[in-house]
């Protein structure tokens, strides 16, 4: 069963299933250097610190990323409700195991 719900508040929130992903490239003429890595962007600002310090090259184009959603803001009576029927969807999306069945008696 689809539900929609109209004359709610929305809001953008970050997708716990992806990662982010953070991309840095040197803009010195003729270097064209890059670093991509997701979920650590300590690990981009450290590539850019060695990068400096190796090559005295001090200009870059840092681009951040991540996946969101939309749905309601956290605490709202609508975001229990869009929670409860993911939770549906998720046990409808499991397979059914059969039950055990019981011991025969050989006697």
């Amino acid at each position: 069963m689809n539900r929609t719900f109209r004359f709610e508040d929305w809001t953008t929130l970050p997708d716990p299933k992806a990662c982010a992903e953070y991309s840095v490239e040197c803009t010195e003429s003729g270097c064209g250097a890059e670093f991509n890595i997701n979920d650590d962007q300590q690990a981009a600002d450290s590539w850019m610190y060695r990068h400096t310090t190796m090559t005295g090259h001090r200009s870059f184009w840092q681009t951040f990323g991540h996946s969101v959603i939309v749905g309601p803001p956290p605490g709202s009576i609508v975001a229990a409700r869009v929670a409860e029927h993911e939770r549906s969807v998720e046990r409808q999306d499991q397979p059914v195991r059969p039950s055990p069945k019981p011991a025969r008696s050989t006697s």
